[in-house]
Parts: structure tokens; C-alpha cells; sequence
């Protein structure tokens, strides 16, 4: 599975100070705003399944899932 740590970003847009409506990843946030402040305790996992027995997998997991975990399918 490919992991992926995701969060809500403080970012300056328009000469204002405001918090992403989607959570992005790092990598992704800085390449539009390198100013951009991470929100603490937004932090979320996104696992994305590789082979098609790991799909299996994660869709009986789905149901059971933590808040804090999201499987892309």
C-alpha cells in the first residue's frame, strides 16, 4: 500500500492568512505555498491499494476504519 500523510495547511492568499478547505500533502502545499504553516491534530493517512488483492482487502476494511485513516479505492 502507498501511504500518505495529509493535513489542513495555514497558507497567505490574497495578503490574508487562511486554512485550506482539503488536506494536502507536504510535497504538494509547497509547491504553491512554500510559506504554508502545517494545522496540527488535522493529520490524516491515506492509503492507497496497490494489487488487486490489497483492493480486496481494504474494501472489508472500510466499514471498520478509523476517522483518522481514509483507503482511496
Amino acid at each position: 500500500m502507498i501511504t500518505e500523510e495529509v493535513y489542513f495547511w495555514r497558507i497567505e492568499w490574497a495578503g490574508r492568512w487562511m486554512i485550506t478547505h482539503n488536506r494536502v500533502s507536504e510535497k504538494t502545499i509547497r509547491l504553491e505555498h512554500p510559506e504554508a504553516i502545517r494545522v496540527e491534530d488535522s493529520k490524516q493517512l491515506v492509503l492507497t491499494p496497490e494489487t488487486p488483492q490489497e483492493r480486496m482487502l481494504v474494501a472489508a476494511r472500510t466499514r471498520n476504519a478509523s476517522p483518522d485513516v481514509v483507503y482511496r479505492v
